[in-house]
């Protein structure tokens, strides 16, 4: 006859692996998830930190009393060279850690997909580089009345290089003459207005 507790040992023994591994198994869907969803909320952090720093940067021209209009931001006409308006403003007002001029080059990673695991191949138009904070950018500067745009990588040439985490597109807001040029050629202040 067999004995009936070493039926019961044999039962318990198979009973703590399946329960071991299924404990493990959740705190590795539970870690992964949280690492996510850390993951996701940095770069979202990292998005909405820059629009605010590169807003701020944009008043603080205003505020010292250079003409918006005439800054590197600003052109009246589609340009082919970006280097001399949204590159010298990255370079000199951003501040870089390495300039890739008219070409994402180095600047951005090689691939991109889009969260469904797809191919993803952004447009990259602009003066791009990699800025000190470790993001990388090319910016079209506002022509005419159009917004200001560009594409950013928050993290980098780093992973996991998805369309939508941490690899984004930017919009900033227009700014609109208040007055036409040719009525005061020779206004020292800034003329400017969001619009309404």
């Amino acid at each position: 006859m067999i004995d009936i507790d070493n039926k019961r040992h044999a039962v318990a023994n198979i009973k703590i692996p399946i329960i071991f591994t299924i404990i493990v198994f959740l705190i590795a869907i539970l870690t992964t998830n949280g690492i996510k969803y850390f993951q996701i909320k940095t770069f979202n952090l990292s998005y909405n930190n820059f629009l605010t720093r590169m807003n701020e940067t944009i008043t603080a021209i205003n505020l010292e009393g250079i003409d918006y209009f005439s800054s590197p931001l600003y052109s009246d006409k589609e340009l082919d060279d970006y280097d001399l308006r949204p590159g010298k403003f990255l370079k000199e007002t951003v501040g870089v850690s390495q300039y890739c001029g008219n070409s994402n080059s180095d600047c951005f990673a090689k691939k991109y997909k889009y969260e469904n695991g797809q191919p993803y191949t952004p447009n990259f138009k602009g003066a791009c580089a990699i800025l000190k904070n470790g993001i990388s950018i090319c910016m079209i500067p506002q022509i005419k009345k159009e917004n200001i745009t560009g594409i950013i990588d928050v993290n980098g040439t780093g992973a996991p290089n998805v369309y939508g985490k941490d690899l984004r597109t930017f919009e900033i807001k227009a700014k609109i003459r208040n007055y036409a040029p040719e009525d005061d050629e020779n206004a020292g202040t800034v003329n400017v207005a969001d619009p309404l």
